[in-house]
């Protein structure tokens, strides 16, 4: 068993944010749509100066302000100064985000501890692991990011690698076998 103990942390919503598969599928569009309007933009751009004509003035404004519409969205979407204020928000809306948590790893399960709640996780719940230089992070079933282990909350550094291997050990016992059972696909 291994716990961990810590009061969450803006960076650390942050980090899930960045990390969410709709944050990722909005950025990606809004630079699609960028390029593709700032394309567009050009190729109306090079014909007005080919041939001047006074209905394209129009078709100019509007690629213009189409692409200006989506690079600011994209540097919006894109920018971690606006994952911050995001996180910011979700953090001073819930005083459970501000409240000490304990989370206890064990091979059967994952319980995450806080002074109103107490909820226990099956490790077939998640799906994945994800590590960053700060945390790991428990992907659910469908990709997103479910729950936040902060290695700082381990009592020493050194249990690092023990909290990885643990975390990966657990995840891959838990994996769904071939024809849908959840179990140790041994």
């Amino acid at each position: 068993m291994l716990t961990l103990r810590y009061v969450p942390e803006i960076d650390d919503i942050v980090e899930l944010m960045a990390m969410s598969p709709m944050q990722r599928r909005m950025r990606r569009r809004g630079i699609r749509y960028a390029v593709f309007a700032t394309a567009l933009l050009c190729c109306v751009l090079c014909l007005n100066v080919a041939e001047p004509m006074g209905g394209t003035l129009v078709a100019t404004l509007v690629c213009a302000l189409v692409a200006v519409r989506y690079l600011r969205r994209a540097w919006v979407l894109c920018s971690r100064g606006a994952l911050r204020r995001r996180a910011r928000d979700a953090w001073q809306r819930s005083p459970v985000l501000r409240q000490a948590h304990e989370e206890q790893l064990t091979p059967e399960s994952l319980t995450v501890r806080t002074e109103e709640i107490t909820e226990t996780y099956a490790w077939s719940r998640f799906a994945a692991l994800a590590e960053t230089d700060r945390q790991f992070i428990l992907m659910d079933r469908e990709g997103e990011p479910s729950i936040v282990l902060p290695k700082r909350g381990l009592p020493d550094p050194s249990l690092v690698p023990v909290c990885r291997g643990l975390l990966t050990d657990c995840l891959a016992a838990a994996r769904p076998c071939p024809g849908g059972a959840v179990a140790s696909c041994e």
